[in-house]
């Protein structure tokens, strides 16, 4: 320990070897932190080793800055030019034309307040009655002076009628062109002002009593009308290319320039700095939630050493594809392989939450791209639900193209209601369809790989192993042939029961094909193999029987580890006989030795760890405790059942395989219906012997 003092304050540091002999270092537990923490941090050091470039320039670029040498595009981008559109709508707004409400009584009514005022004229100067003008200022609401009607009055009858006709034809094409109000100003058409200076000042005074506005502005409807206009105007995109020229040498930074910088990862020093903390902000926060969900629902996955291997080896492979592809092409990356992979190799819910996972990673190295991330979730939820369904190698190609036709909709539909037209849909269509038949493919080329390499149990290796001509198989058929039959039924029983409480059952099926591979040892010593009147059990000891009986089980993970059998069908080996007692061997030994100890004569197990290990096992006892039956009818099928699992309840054989009363009510009842079908007797007829 050191010790150190410093204005009156003692500082001590201490450096400790790791003691290596602590249990708590090799108990499960840590060792599942340990593989998260792993692949977090593999998945994290990729992320932000693609944040470095945000340190490549060190300039604080402000507006205003005179730029001393030429920028290029680090990378290709897609930019949004608000620029130039808001240079669109300043034009737009500039040259649109006002809104105007028309009012269209004015010209009927001004125009047939004319006509009365020459009318009532006509009769004045015909003599033939008189007229107080004041009626028809009251009426009309145009007031003319008195010296305009006397002076009418006075003209000849001549000028009085081409007076009328020439400011009639004007007025009505003054109204037919309109009379425009702004405020207080009125504006008509300009050739018509040029008519009206042309007029008499005697025609021009009085024509201009009747003109009135037809057309008012209306500066809310003007307001909506530029509103909708401007909404229609779409986002403006220029596609700048890595290596492009964006800025000049001896220009002025403008905030048009700071935004472009911006767009293409060029930034100043303080905003990179925020930039990069933020990012490491967004992992630890995804990397905290993936660390718990991982610790509670995919802990048995994890510490799986082939599951983990392949996973991390599956991931780093992506991260590093996504890592140094250009960016202006990550459509066509096959992220679907990824999710295929994960799906065959593993389970349903481990490859959904660990491809949903790295997505969430790959999004900053993606630059966020909003789209990219809501295609591949549906994505993600729709192969899900496909590859679950998947039984032949040739339908992983075909569900990719479906998946990569889903994401062309997926990206039509999100580019019209984002309205973003940034790039060619056309071509992000293309890199999707070739980014699906792609994944498939890489999918069909790898699965083999990683079956062999990590030893993994998947569904086509299941359907490899389930065919009769397996090597293995037939010499089970030729050199046991008894236990060879007994499997065929164990398999039959358990893939029905299996199937029945949503357990599965192809695995099932294939595991009790091989349940019983050691007997091929020793295939005499059982009794479905021995031939009438021979039984090599009477020649040695029950202790010896005991033993070799016992031995099958560990015989057939040893010839299972020779033929490359999965880990997973191993296990059933071990599993399927759980710790049950050999009474026959032990009740013999007991009376030839009393103080002979049970314990010795039990199977060592494990008990059954699964759903599809404890069918196995109960398929196991009741086909061959059903074949002694001398009457086989269906009570006595089922009340055999029951009391074979009555047995295994009441050994506690079951207490590790998660199965509830109900499901094993379900199992019962599928044994008898499946035994029933299998030892039915033909019916006997009339005068039959």
């Amino acid at each position: 320990m050191k010790k150190f003092e410093i204005f009156g304050y003692n500082f001590s540091f201490q450096f400790q070897r790791k003691n290596w002999d602590n249990p708590e270092i090799y108990s499960k537990n840590n060792m599942l932190k340990e593989k998260i923490f792993y692949l977090i941090i593999i998945m994290s050091i990729f992320v932000l080793s693609s944040k470095v470039n945000l340190f490549y320039r060190s300039e604080n670029y402000r507006v205003g800055d005179i730029i001393k040498s030429d920028i290029y595009a680090p990378k290709s981008v897609v930019y949004r030019d608000e620029s130039a559109k808001n240079k669109i709508i300043e034009q737009l707004i500039i040259t649109s034309g006002r809104e105007y409400l028309f009012v269209s009584s004015a010209e009927k009514h001004y125009t047939k307040n004319f006509e009365e005022l020459f009318e009532n004229l006509e009769l004045v100067r015909n003599k033939k009655e008189k007229y107080d003008f004041k009626i028809f200022e009251q009426e009309s609401g145009v007031k003319i002076p008195e010296p305009i009607i006397k002076e009418l009055l006075r003209m000849s009858k001549k000028n009085f009628n081409r007076t009328k006709e020439e400011i009639s034809l004007l007025l009505s094409e003054i109204y037919k062109k309109g009379i425009f109000q702004e405020e207080k100003i009125i504006r008509i058409d300009e050739g018509l002002e040029e008519r009206m200076d042309d007029l008499s000042k005697l025609q021009n005074k009085i024509l201009k009593f009747f003109i009135t506005p037809n057309y008012v502005y209306d500066p809310e409807k003007t307001k909506y009308s530029i509103r909708e206009k401007v909404l229609q105007i779409k986002d403006q995109f220029v596609k700048i290319n890595v290596g492009d020229l964006i800025i000049k040498k001896g220009e002025i930074l403008t905030d048009h320039n700071i935004k472009l910088l911006e767009a293409v990862g060029i930034s100043s020093v303080k905003k990179n700095i925020l930039y990069f903390i933020l990012n490491i902000l967004y992992l630890w926060i995804v990397g905290t939630i993936f660390y718990y969900i991982s610790i509670s629902l995919l802990k048995k996955e994890i510490l799986n050493k082939n599951f983990y291997r392949s996973t991390f080896l599956i991931i780093v492979s992506m991260f590093t594809i996504f890592r140094f592809f250009p960016s202006e092409y990550i459509y066509i990356i096959p992220f679907d392989a990824l999710l295929f992979l994960l799906l065959i190799l593993t389970n349903i819910n481990f490859s959904f939450i660990l491809a949903f996972f790295s997505l969430a990673f790959i999004l900053p190295i993606i630059d966020f791209n909003t789209k990219y991330f809501i295609i591949n979730i549906f994505a993600i939820i729709f192969g899900s639900y496909l590859v679950k369904k998947i039984t032949t190698r040739s339908e992983v190609l075909s569900i990719g193209i479906k998946l990569s036709i889903l994401k062309v909709l997926l990206y039509i539909v999100l580019t019209v209601f984002l309205n973003d037209e940034s790039s060619s849909g056309t071509l992000k269509s293309i890199e999707l369809l070739i980014s699906g038949i792609i994944s498939g493919m890489i999918t069909l080329a790898l699965v083999p790989y990683f079956e062999r390499t990590f030893n993994l149990l998947d569904i086509f290796k299941l359907l490899e192993l389930g065919d009769l001509s397996n090597p293995l198989l037939k010499r089970l058929s030729i050199e046991a042939p008894g236990t060879f039959q007994h499997s065929m039924m164990v398999a039959t029983l358990s893939e029905n029961a299996a199937e029945s409480i949503g357990a599965s059952p192809i695995f099932c099926r294939v595991s009790s094909y091989y349940h019983d591979i050691g007997k091929i040892k020793r295939p005499n010593f059982y009794v479905e193999n021995q031939n009438p009147g021979e039984n090599p059990h009477d020649k040695i000891s029950p202790s010896m029987s005991n033993l070799i009986i016992k031995a099958h089980t560990k015989d057939g993970v040893e010839i299972g580890k020779k033929n490359q059998l999965p880990r997973e069908i191993r296990d059933i080996m071990l599993e399927h006989q759980g710790t049950t007692l050999l009474a026959y061997f032990y009740n013999k030994a007991k009376k030839l030795d009393p103080s002979v100890k049970i314990n010795d004569f039990k199977y060592p197990g494990p008990k059954p760890k699964t759903k599809e290990s404890a069918i196995i096992m109960l398929a196991d006892s009741i086909e061959a405790a059903v074949r002694s039956i001398d009457e086989k009818t269906p009570i006595s099928i089922e009340l055999m059942v029951r009391k074979i699992i009555s047995n295994k309840i009441e050994e506690n054989q079951l207490v590790d395989a998660d199965l509830t009363f109900r499901e094993i009510e379900i199992i019962v009842e599928s044994f008898v219906k499946t035994l029933i079908s299998i030892h039915h007797v033909r019916i006997k007829y009339p005068n039959q012997k």
